[in-house]
């Protein structure tokens, strides 16, 4: 059974980035587990994850702020610019002093102070999400 599921709370409003917003969780779900089995050689493939997952979704979102003209883009920006150094940084320096507690956390943290507080800030600006 994973650590975390997926709950309307953490939705945008919109499907496509919410359906991105659900592999973050599913990427804390695969560290979690490597965690508990100690599974360090597992790190590649995580850091990996996270490098693809970063640029796919913050493209996306990215696009979304500008169509929609989130007034504070350029400090989102800065904040995925933080997001993907330190993925780098992870990725030079794993086995040596990156280890997946670290990964966890940060994807943990990421979670909780970027979607559901920053993330947040940008749903007035979206579309209001149609019923169906």
């Amino acid at each position: 059974m994973p650590l975390m599921e997926w709950d309307e709370i953490m939705s945008v409003g919109v499907e496509e980035l919410d359906a991105q917003h659900q592999q973050l969780i599913n990427l804390i779900n695969d560290a979690y587990e490597a965690l508990q089995r100690h599974d360090e050689q597992s790190m590649t493939h995580l850091i990996a994850k996270m490098r693809d997952y970063a640029h796919v979704h913050f493209a996306t979102e990215e696009q979304y702020l500008e169509q929609y003209k989130y007034p504070d883009i350029g400090s989102h920006k800065f904040q995925h610019a933080k997001f993907n150094e330190t993925v780098k940084e992870f990725k030079e320096k794993q086995f040596k002093k990156t280890n997946l507690s670290q990964i966890f956390v940060f994807l943990s943290r990421w979670l909780a102070t970027h979607i559901m507080e920053e993330d947040k800030k940008y749903v007035p600006y979206l579309p209001a999400k149609k019923d169906e």
